[in-house]
């Protein structure tokens, strides 16, 4: 069923933006308004900013001036606030936003799921021609066949939204074949006769073609174009479905990739043979002393933060779940267990003792050690020149609640 169409309700404006991109001004008092039904093209020299719009408006980028609101919430504004959309967000971004260790038909669910419902897969699969590889892990996936997925997991959320949805597309037929750039007309077509809103930047005059609306970028002109004949919208069943939370997706990451295995509990492991190589020398020690040496390989696995972080960095796989999903993937409860494991094998290994009391509070050190560093790994990477911060840096600050806890403990 496809949702009410609100012809004149503005889904999207920009207001007196400006994006600087290093000490370059990229967008300069840019104002844009996109509203429900309308397909806005962008047009515009190689550079002359067409991405850096396409994510400011997704609330991704710091502006200098101006703000970005959706209906009437404003989303991200030159003063830092962040909001969460009130709509349904489809993002397609020139990466392809997706993790090697996701399975096709999942990471749509995932992306459809962030509206609260879903349509059938099948129908969409087979015109790209994706129906054989609907159980294939990402990775597997050549580039054209990865590029449709990305294609699909901006679209589907608005054939699923019962209501009004915001689609963002930068180039969406990059690495397409001819085939499915008509397909992917069509349905660009079809979604903006459900009353849906979307801004796209490409140079293919194909897609140009779907237009109602073209905007140069470089002038900042807004110009009406002759919009293609309505599309027969196809029967398609919406059902309610439960979103998959940033943390849920993150586990499932964690369990399947076993990436914590490869950075945290292998600092922890390190840590823990060199102390067990020191020989017998807790009896020498205080309480104190041995408190430190026991949870410091727990320490050591927490230090290194969200492998997670890094992997979502590849293919901007965090970048496109904090545009739909309002939040990046993280490792959950996965921290807990591994303190746990960990300080377990370190009491028993350095003292021959079991105090489920030390291994809770080992569990409990590794999750705020372990998520705290995360969340300096993600706030970096936010900032206008994320490379200029290093997160390392800022670790000691973690010593001092290590050296309370044990402080505590003994």
């Amino acid at each position: 069923m496809a949702p009410p169409r609100t012809m004149a309700k503005a889904l999207l404006s920009l207001v007196d933006v400006q994006v600087r991109r290093g000490m370059n001004t990229v967008l300069e008092d840019c104002s844009l308004l996109v509203e429900a039904g309308q397909t806005v093209v962008l047009t515009g020299a190689n550079g002359a900013g067409k991405s850096t719009l396409l994510e400011t408006a997704a609330g991704l980028l710091p502006m200098e001036r101006g703000r970005v609101q959706h209906d009437h919430v404003v989303v991200a504004d030159a003063e830092g606030r962040r909001r969460k959309s009130p709509f349904t967000v489809g993002m397609v971004l020139q990466r392809n936003g997706m993790l090697g260790g996701e399975v096709l038909a999942e990471h749509l669910q995932a992306a459809m799921s962030m509206s609260g419902h879903s349509v059938e897969l099948d129908p969409f699969l087979k015109r790209f021609n994706l129906m054989h590889r609907a159980n294939d892990l990402v990775a597997h996936l050549s580039q054209g066949q990865a590029r449709k997925v990305a294609v699909l997991a901006g679209l589907l959320p608005a054939f699923a939204s019962p209501t009004p949805a915001l689609i963002i597309l930068d180039e969406p037929d990059a690495g397409l074949d001819e085939a499915s750039i008509d397909i992917l007309g069509r349905w660009m077509n079809e979604l903006r006769t459900m009353g849906h809103a979307l801004l796209v930047a490409t140079h293919d005059e194909r897609m140009m073609a779907q237009a109602t609306h073209l905007y140069d970028v470089d002038q900042g002109k807004f110009q009406t174009t002759t919009a293609p004949p309505e599309e027969r919208i196809e029967n398609r069943t919406s059902r309610p479905t439960k979103p998959l939370s940033p943390a849920a997706f993150g586990v499932k990451m964690h369990l399947r990739t076993m990436m914590w295995l490869n950075t945290n509990a292998m600092a922890g492991l390190l840590t823990l043979g060199i102390l067990l190589a020191l020989g017998d020398f807790m009896d020498d020690l205080d309480r104190l002393q041995q408190m430190g040496f026991i949870l410091a390989p727990t320490l050591a696995v927490g230090l290194c933060g969200d492998p997670l972080v890094a992997a979502l960095r590849e293919e901007r796989a965090g970048v496109w779940w904090r545009a739909v999903g309002g939040g990046e993937p993280h490792a959950g409860w996965i921290p807990l267990a591994i303190g746990a494991v960990f300080t377990f094998l370190t009491t028993n290994g350095l003292r021959d003792g079991r105090e489920m009391h030390i291994v809770l509070a080992g569990a409990v050190l590794c999750f705020l050690v372990w998520h705290s560093v995360g969340w300096m790994q993600r706030s970096t990477q936010r900032l206008a020149r994320p490379h200029a911060v290093f997160v390392g840096l800022l670790t000691p600050v973690l010593i001092l609640p290590y050296s309370v806890l044990i402080s505590v403990l003994s």
